[in-house]
């Protein structure tokens, strides 16, 4: 239940179905992922776009895309907002050790960030460290499940542990799959 819970919240965020490639086909990367990274596979080969305020109220939209890279064994997401102002890519796999998914963030900001993601009964949690941004050092994230959307919901926390209200985004999938950046995402 849990890992078919996580599959439908990530459809809206990071965001559905294997058939999201063009023309409803299966797509490829969404075939072979090793069990852990299973719940994952309804989103390899699809393409979102988000819209929500950022914490000064400024209308926000995101597009992300997701692809299985390394043979399944992780989940690569990239988005950029649709001014060009902001991107990034994510890398998402499973820790065998620490038994949990364990994520990295890159952005064009320049700072880049580590994190841990948990199921729970309607959508997830995420959790990161913030490494060589000025003022943030952690942002917490909750996603909930709608029927045809998912919501997330930031909260940063700066570096003398205040905590400051982030963004609220709204993710709806995308038929087409656009391209990102000029460096072939």
């Amino acid at each position: 239940m849990r890992r078919r819970i996580l599959a439908a919240a990530l459809m809206g965020l990071w965001t559905a179905g294997a058939g999201a490639a063009a023309g409803g086909e299966p797509s490829k990367t969404a075939v072979a992922a090793y069990e852990p990274m299973a719940p994952f596979a309804p989103l390899a080969g699809s393409a979102w776009r988000g819209e929500g305020a950022g914490p000064d109220g400024a209308p926000i939209v995101d597009t992300v895309v997701y692809d299985f890279i390394l043979e399944g064994r992780a989940l690569q997401s990239t988005h950029r907002l649709a001014d060009g102002s902001y991107g990034g890519r994510t890398i998402i796999f499973y820790d065998e050790g620490a038994k949990e998914y364990v994520f990295h963030y890159f952005t064009t900001a320049g700072f880049h960030t580590t994190g841990t993601v948990r199921l729970e009964e309607d959508g997830f949690e995420a959790v990161e460290t913030v490494h060589g941004h000025e003022t943030i050092a952690q942002v917490r994230a909750r996603a909930t499940i709608g029927e045809d959307a998912l919501t997330v919901d930031s909260l940063y926390v700066d570096r003398n542990g205040v905590e400051k209200p982030g963004r609220t985004m709204t993710y709806r999938r995308l038929d087409a799959r656009p391209k990102l950046f000029a460096d072939g995402e």
